[in-house]
């Protein structure tokens, strides 16, 4: 892998394990979790979205709910993801 600064190529550090691509099956037509985001609301400097949430699992207590996020709430999920090697990529 060639790098900006120094033009080194550092393929030799990766790993087999880290090469294996994973894959997950979803099923598209599985309406048991259904997640909306919407009616994004700008106030000031900063940006709220709407999240509704409608379900048929039982670990939820109950089957519709709504909460209001910010967009910097966004923010932090995506970089805690990216930074979990459970899931990264």
């Amino acid at each position: 892998m060639m790098t900006l600064q120094d033009g080194s190529d550092d393929t030799a550090n990766v790993t087999d394990s880290s090469l294996k691509m994973r894959s997950d099956t979803i099923d598209l037509a599985d309406q048991s979790l259904v997640v909306d985001i919407s009616d994004a609301l700008s106030e000031r400097d900063k940006v709220k979205f709407t999240v509704h949430t409608k379900t048929t699992l039982s670990d939820f207590q109950k089957p519709e709910f709504s909460v209001l996020r910010q967009h910097e709430e966004f923010i932090w999920l995506h970089d805690a993801l990216d930074e979990s090697e459970d899931y990264a990529g």
